[in-house]
């Protein structure tokens, strides 16, 4: 290689650099140091109007005795559990029915993604009416339940709500994977005789596997994630106060920022070892 070349060669990984300079600036500012940050607060008693007082690990610790904070998780086990796995489930369900040429599919499509361009906020306050004594699920079911006002439905009120509007996202993951898979291998299995379940099974199923991983680590995050549907319809009232509004509250309402920034910390902590579980257990699978 000559000495011209090399130099071209440095010349633009240099350039390469100077440009990436900036982006990496950025998200070094809002992305790395908001995290460490937070790591730091977690260790200090931090009330936003003084001085913060080292106190090590005392804010695990009382997170560790903390019934509040057990019934958060209690919340956000619920929720994800109730929410996430339906809606993974129908997303794929309603993939597999959307995966046609017929016409009038493409009209059918646009209507299940209207949940994806509308904000939680607007989606809320609409189930907030739809979910009121005299709203519209109590008329058609025929009952007169106060869905957001008891113990008993306010977390069932939450998943209906959820499930409505999550299942559209996982939809749309689910159908660009199945656009990917070559409809020449489903004809195949046809031909020698595999049932449209023996395909599903056999062909769609296993090709599906990246974007079935991408779903269920999404829906895992989303799931820990939550947070303005159980401000905007039950303020975290009746069972429904999950680990983000904890934090909130911890945070904003009670001036406890080291030890909301400490349940974050856990909250990192769970969701990169759940993720790298998930991810191991696919990539399993592949073996």
């Amino acid at each position: 290689m000559s000495t011209l070349t090399i130099r071209a060669s440095t010349h633009r990984k240099i350039v390469g650099a100077a440009f990436a300079v900036p982006a990496l600036a950025l998200f070094g500012l809002f992305a790395v140091y908001p995290m460490v940050r937070v790591f730091y607060i977690s260790l200090f008693d931090y009330d936003l109007t003084s001085a913060p007082r080292w106190v090590g690990f005392a804010n695990y610790e009382f997170l560790w005795h903390s019934d509040q904070f057990h019934l958060s998780l209690e919340a956000t086990g619920f929720y994800l559990l109730f929410t996430y796995v339906p809606a993974v489930l129908l997303a794929l369900l309603l993939a597999i029915g959307l995966d046609t040429k017929l016409p009038g599919s493409g009209f059918i499509r646009l209507l299940y993604f209207a949940p994806v361009a509308m904000s939680w906020v607007a989606i809320s306050v609409i189930w907030r009416l739809v979910l009121q004594p005299d709203g519209l699920l109590n008329r058609v079911l025929g009952l007169h339940t106060n869905w957001l006002t008891s113990t008993s439905s306010a977390e069932w009120a939450l998943v209906i709500a959820s499930i409505w509007k999550e299942t559209v996202l996982f939809l749309i993951l689910f159908l660009a994977g199945l656009s990917k898979i070559p409809r020449d291998l489903r004809e195949a299995a046809s031909l020698d005789g595999a049932g449209a379940f023996r395909s599903f099974r056999y062909v769609t199923l296993p090709l599906l596997k990246p974007i079935t991983a991408v779903v269920c680590v999404m829906a895992v995050i989303r799931g820990c994630q939550s947070f303005s549907p159980q401000v905007v319809l039950t303020g975290g009232s009746f069972k429904t106060e999950v680990v983000n509004l904890y934090v909130y509250k911890t945070a904003f309402e009670n001036a406890r920022m080291g030890r909301a920034s400490a349940v974050a910390v856990l909250l990192f902590f769970v969701l990169l070892m759940v993720t790298m579980l998930q991810l191991r257990l696919f990539r399993a699978g592949d073996k």
